[in-house]
């Protein structure tokens, strides 16, 4: 979606993108001094927004943004945004980002700032279900990243995973892998990784990485299909020689990798293990929705018709 199409929720007002304006000094532009998490929807209900806001609120706290984390604070607010933008009936990808907010030049903040809040909603890659269907292939961060970055927090300092997007896109592929200084897997620019070996799923440990929502529903998912999954170290080489790779991401959901770079993952088509994993998650997400469209239903009923 064009600028010139795109509404936004700039501060709980609906402002067209071509038309919005933020400070100059808005410390997240000055400084990338603020914070953003994006939740996918399905037919205009959110998945897993609860997990969503309390990982943004555990950042908020941290660096002491003021932020609201309650689910039905959000709710009706993303509603506007996606019926403003004629995504309500849908899927979509909805972006939360929070600022400090405007306040005099200079790294330490002014105490009482009023955050700057946005939300804005867009359609879903339209390359998305080919690429579930088919996999994708992946490329390697060209340059090795250091622990210290505050990886397990969704900051608005995004230039490794802008610059890591832009050596994908130059290579043909949807993912550029980032890697540590010892050859480590670490994560994708916007997504967790997995490889599967011998049947069972291994991914790198949390701790350097972002503790992904999908990463987490996945988490369980193979537990309760009774998939082994191991938390550890995992190597470049390892993962080149794996029988199938994934990636996990709210708005891609599960991704088959095909290959990386130049090498073919397994036989060069989605595996078993990464099929059954892709309709769990699909299963999940229907009933959750379905749950999620039953309660509302519920809480909108006149109080007679309540049980």
């Amino acid at each position: 979606m064009s600028a010139r199409g795109l509404v936004l929720l700039l501060n709980d007002r609906l402002v067209p993108a071509a038309r919005a304006r933020i400070s100059a000094l808005d410390r997240g532009f000055v400084y990338g001094d603020g914070l953003f998490e994006t939740v996918r929807t399905y037919g205009g209900v959110p998945f897993g927004l609860a997990h969503h806001l309390r990982r943004l609120g555990r950042s908020a706290r941290l660096f002491r943004i003021p932020f609201e984390p309650a689910v039905e604070h959000w709710i009706p607010r993303l509603r506007r945004c996606l019926r403003a933008n004629d995504l309500l009936r849908t899927d979509a990808a909805v972006r939360l980002t929070i600022s400090r907010g405007a306040g005099p030049f200079g790294i330490v903040p002014a105490r009482d700032l009023r955050p700057t809040i946005m939300m804005l909603a867009t359609p879903l890659d339209p390359r998305l279900p080919q690429a579930q269907a088919n996999g994708v292939r992946v490329c390697f961060f060209p340059f090795r990243l250091v622990a210290g970055t505050l990886p397990s927090h969704k900051t608005l300092h995004y230039l490794p995973a802008v610059l890591g997007k832009m050596i994908a896109r130059r290579r043909r592929a949807w993912e550029a892998i980032y890697l540590a200084t010892d050859d480590r897997v670490l994560e994708g620019t916007t997504s967790n990784v997995f490889a599967v070996e011998r049947g069972r799923l291994v991914t790198p440990p949390l701790g350097g990485i972002l503790p992904g929502v999908t990463r987490r529903t996945l988490t369980m998912l193979a537990r309760r299909a009774g998939i082994p999954l191991v938390e550890r170290r995992l190597t470049r080489a390892e993962i080149l020689a794996a029988d199938e790779v994934l990636l996990t991401a709210s708005t891609i959901e599960i991704l088959p990798v095909v290959r990386i770079e130049g090498s073919r993952v397994g036989d060069g088509t989605p595996g078993a293990v990464t099929r059954e994993l892709q309709e769990r998650y699909r299963r999940h997400v229907r009933s959750t929705i379905a749950r999620s469209a039953l309660r509302s239903s519920s809480d909108t009923a006149p109080p007679s018709c309540r049980a």
